[in-house]
C-alpha cells in the first residue's frame, strides 16, 4: 500500500502554483486506514519556483521553471515519492544504484538491522547479536534523533534529522568500530 496526494490536495496545489506570490499550503497524501499531511512552501523568484517540502522530519527544496504547466506532476511525483521512501535524495544515494561489494564480512546481520531499523523509528534501547548496545531518544521539541552507541571501541553520541539518517550514521559507525577493532 503505497501513500498518493487527495484529489483535493491535487487542485490546491494547482492553485497555489497559480498565485503570484509566495504561500504556504498543507496537502494530504492517503492510503487505507492512513492519511498523513505535507507542509509546503512555494516561492517565486523571476521565471524560477522554489518548493519547499516538509514531510514529518524530511525537509526537502525541489526549484522548477516558473509557469511551467508540468510543475504541479512534477511536485506530486515528489512528495509521493517522499512519502513512499522511494525518493532519491543526497543522504540515500539514487534508489537501485549498486554499490561496491564489501571488502569484510558486515557486523550487522539480518537481524540487528531490523532491529536497528526498528530502533531508530520508535527510540528505545536493544543489545544487538554482533555486541553493539544501542539507545535512541526521539524528542518532540525538536527535529534532532539522538543516539548512544556502545561497540567494543567505546560509546559515541550520534545525531540526526530524521530516522533514515540516523540508520545510516548508526550502521556505518557500527561497521567503521568492527573494521577497526
Amino acid at each position: 500500500m503505497t501513500y498518493t496526494l487527495t484529489q483535493q490536495s491535487i487542485h490546491g496545489l494547482r492553485r497555489a502554483l497559480n498565485a503570484p506570490m509566495a504561500l504556504q499550503a498543507t496537502l494530504h497524501l492517503e492510503r487505507p486506514a492512513s492519511r498523513v499531511a505535507v507542509m509546503l512552501e512555494l516561492e517565486q523568484v523571476a521565471d524560477k519556483l522554489a518548493v519547499s517540502i516538509v514531510l514529518g522530519h524530511h525537509r526537502s527544496t525541489i526549484r522548477l521553471q516558473a509557469n511551467d504547466p508540468a510543475n504541479t506532476a512534477h511536485i506530486c511525483e515528489q512528495i509521493e515519492a517522499i512519502a513512499n521512501g522511494t525518493a532519491d535524495t543526497a543522504e540515500t544515494g539514487a534508489i537501485g544504484t549498486p554499490t561496491a561489494p564489501a571488502r569484510e564480512p558486515f557486523a550487522l546481520d539480518a537481524n540487528d538491522e531490523a532491529s536497528l531499523r526498528h530502533l531508530v523509528r520508535m527510540g528505545g534501547t536493544r543489545h544487538l547479536q554482533c555486541g553493539v548496545s544501542i539507545t535512541v531518544h526521539n524528542t518532540l521539541q525538536s527535529m534532532q534523533r539522538d543516539a548512544l552507541v556502545t561497540t567494543q571501541v567505546g560509546t559515541a553520541h550520534l545525531q540526526a534529522g530524521t530516522p533514515g539518517e540516523l540508520y545510516v550514521v548508526a550502521a556505518q559507525h557500527i561497521e567503521a568500530a568492527f573494521n577497526a577493532a
